[in-house]
């Protein structure tokens, strides 16, 4: 008797990855499913196949999925619930993968995640936009029986739903794709009957595939608009008398034209002639990460971790994510790169003003109060907002004690630390005495100019404040006239 062929076991890394190839067009996804070990890996797999190309943070959002835990190699228990619950930072949280590129995981955190709480939050909203801004990936993995799930995938691009797995309040044009295994027609294995044998036809070895509840080739919802088209038009058969049958025609061309508008308005993975649903947004430059300077000139992306306040009342959940650039016909070159490792990065974000009249009057009213005290442009969610800042320090530290004591003093009622390490520089070498009335002279007309002291004893007048170059771009046509700006690492302390 011949033993039985062994049947292969469906490879979700494999199935996951060829998904996650399709997704270069996301910015913040959901990946839904019953099992946190194969939601997990499928999670992983996805994050892989985009984290060579771009910054990826992979959060784990149940309690805690076992592949995804694997990936944490730190004693910090902190996680996605801490942040949200307790305002630990987003960059405290994010943990390098090694050898996998730009992968950053955020495990689940010291609890369970309460998804009444965490789910609704408005605050997925700006980090969905954060990560669409930088070019970047945020993926989370959850269970599809988690409350508020339809609530968490509207602030994303879509879910991702792993397996038999499906969720009913998550409308079907918010579904991205689904991985799960092939289902075959039950097969006899190679036996033999009264002595003789009888083989059953040979069975194939699953190969990776995926579908969103059945994707078709052309990444729509195999099966989905026919069984829509067949119900509405039974629906509408039982109602038709025989004198109404006529109309049955005109009721089928309508129903027609209705799935193709829908199917064409449906297909996310589809790369024709159409397009992506998503345009991405072009980076001009890479950020500096971990002391590397700005180097325009290779394609090879690098990331910079931005640490921020996981709490903030105003909008500024952008400069939490993670931030990435590539190469665009525009580039601006970091004049100072070798001074990266000691620059003053942080400051405190006093507000976001949605006009540059509203951050120039923050800084004729109390700019005199506050050190280094600046604005600068930031695209939230395609609109241009003018963040105001205090303060250029070397640590973390530093600026949350400036965020304290602003608060102690009545200057700030809420605020968060940000990272921005660039700067316009307009003059150098400007003695100590002259600071003053230039900077208020500047300020007079509404030019958000302050001034960092150097180790010679001069100072540097700089402009703005910027976590990346691009960014820098914002205010290129608004520099003063008459001086020769540079853009620099921030570095030096403040008056």
């Amino acid at each position: 008797m011949t033993a039985p062929t062994a049947r292969r076991l469906f490879d979700w890394e494999a199935a996951g990855h060829e998904l996650g190839a399709k997704l270069g067009e996301y910015h913040a996804i959901v990946v839904a499913g019953l099992d946190p070990v194969i939601t997990g890996r499928v999670a992983i797999a996805l994050a892989r196949a985009q984290s060579d190309a771009r910054r990826v943070a992979l959060g784990d959002l149940f309690a805690e999925s076992p592949p995804i835990q694997d990936l944490v190699h730190s004693d910090d228990p902190h996680g996605i619930v801490d942040s949200f619950l307790y305002g630990v930072s987003l960059t405290k949280i994010a943990r390098p993968v090694p050898d996998a590129g730009q992968l950053y995981v955020m495990p689940s955190g010291t609890e369970p995640p309460t998804y009444d709480e965490i789910l609704p939050n408005p605050r997925w909203h700006r980090l969905a936009a954060g990560f669409r801004e930088m070019n970047s990936l945020l993926i989370l993995a959850i269970p599809t029986s988690a409350p508020h799930l339809e609530t968490l995938v509207a602030a994303m691009n879509g879910v991702v739903f792993v397996g038999d797995a499906a969720a009913a309040d998550v409308p079907v044009s918010r579904v991205i794709g689904a991985v799960r295994e092939p289902r075959e027609e039950s097969q006899r294995d190679d036996v033999h009957v009264a002595g003789e044998k009888h083989e059953a036809p040979r069975r194939h070895a699953p190969t990776p595939s995926f579908a969103a509840r059945g994707l078709d080739a052309q990444g729509m919802p195999a099966g989905a608009l026919r069984k829509l088209l067949r119900s509405l038009t039974q629906k509408l058969t039982r109602k038709l008398t025989r004198n109404q049958m006529a109309a049955v025609g005109g009721v089928a061309l309508t129903l027609i034209a209705a799935g193709i508008a829908l199917w064409l308005a449906y297909r996310p993975l589809a790369g024709n002639a159409s397009g992506p649903i998503l345009k991405r947004e072009p980076d001009c430059t890479k950020l500096a990460a971990a002391g590397t300077p700005c180097t325009p000139t290779t394609p090879t992306p690098t990331v910079a971790i931005t640490p921020a306040a996981a709490r903030s009342d105003s909008s500024s959940d952008t400069s939490k994510a993670a931030a990435i650039a590539t190469p665009s016909p525009t580039v601006l070159t970091v004049a100072n790169p070798a001074d990266s490792t000691v620059a003053a990065a942080f400051a405190v974000q006093l507000m976001a003003a949605n006009t540059q009249a509203g951050a120039i009057l923050k800084l004729q009213n109390d700019g005199k109060k506050l050190p280094a005290a600046t604005f600068a442009p930031a695209i939230i969610q395609g609109v241009r907002w003018f963040k105001v800042v205090s303060g250029a320090f070397a640590t973390y530290a530093g600026a949350d004690s400036l965020l304290a004591l602003l608060k102690q003093r009545n200057l700030l009622r809420s605020g968060n630390v940000v990272r921005l390490p660039f700067a316009y520089r307009i003059d150098s070498g400007v003695p100590v005495k002259a600071v003053p009335a230039m900077v208020a002279a500047y300020g007079d007309r509404g030019q958000p100019v302050y001034a960092l002291q150097q180790v010679d004893g001069t100072a540097w007048l700089l402009v703005g404040a910027y976590e990346s170059p691009e960014q820098a771009l914002l205010y290129r046509e608004s520099l003063p006239s008459g001086t020769q700006p540079v853009l620099v690492y921030r570095k030096g302390r403040s008056f």
